[in-house]
């Protein structure tokens, strides 16, 4: 039975985005560690003099500041060699897109006294997860970074909502199936350095970019992403891939 890791970033809504995203990528486990992890630390040791100990992260490689590894980044040519080479990852490789992108404002309205974003978006990314895991016939893990100052708030919370969704069930899914083809879900520090959740890292801000009408900044990397959305075998990105809510 083959085995994936999905792993998973987020970002707040705040500022100029309206949206809480939560999206990554499940990877072939056999693949991901034969294959992805090799791939990414080659394009660290290319742009960064063979230092594969540098932390990927989409906001300072947009910042760029000097004095620190992602100054390269100053340069375009880096940018276009950086994102050219993480967006054929994503496309040659087995590779499979999941995200949630919820409007707090509109879904608070909707429902005051709902469910948290939480809750909400990690059972939507379950139900789509087994559903590719059951059409494959396979089982995976769930990888999220942990990032609060006090990561065991938010790492309590989604490991709370896991496990009790495996207990109970989701809208569309037995509790049985949850318990067959889900494993666990795991926490990682950045400083961990997890290339998966490096790459997973690439992917939010550019997703609320999108939905909020803004100017995208990673040269193709996020259609890259939407090619690679699970869309249910069906065609149907919108409701197995990439689903808005409300």
């Amino acid at each position: 039975m083959e085995h994936y890791s999905l792993f998973l970033d987020e970002i707040h809504a705040g500022g100029h985005f309206d949206y809480f995203c939560l999206a990554g990528v499940a990877f072939n486990t056999k693949e991901y560690t034969e294959s992805i992890i090799p791939k990414v630390e080659q394009v660290k040791c290319d742009l960064f003099d063979d230092n594969t100990s540098v932390i990927l992260h989409e906001q300072q490689i947009q910042s760029h500041k000097t004095n620190t590894p992602f100054e390269i980044f100053q340069k375009k040519e880096n940018n276009i060699k950086f994102w050219d080479e993480m967006r054929n990852i994503l496309l040659n490789q087995d590779a499979h897109g999941f995200a949630v992108g919820i409007h707090e404002h509109q879904l608070k309205t909707m429902y005051s006294n709902g469910r948290d974003k939480y809750f909400v978006s990690l059972q939507i990314i379950m139900e789509n997860f087994v559903h590719f895991l059951e059409s494959i016939d396979a089982t995976g893990n769930i990888y999220i970074e942990s990032t609060d100052p006090n990561p065991y708030q938010k790492d309590e919370q989604l490991q709370n909502h896991f496990y009790y969704l495996k207990a109970n069930g989701t809208l569309f899914y037995d509790r049985r199936i949850l318990q067959k083809r889900l494993g666990t879900i795991n926490f990682a520090l950045k400083a961990d350095n997890l290339i998966g959740l490096q790459i997973a890292d690439l992917i939010p801000n550019s997703f609320n970019r999108k939905l909020c009408g803004k100017k995208q900044r990673t040269y193709g990397f996020l259609d890259a992403f939407e090619k690679i959305a699970y869309d249910g075998g069906k065609g149907m990105v919108d409701r197995f891939g990439i689903k808005i809510v409300p």
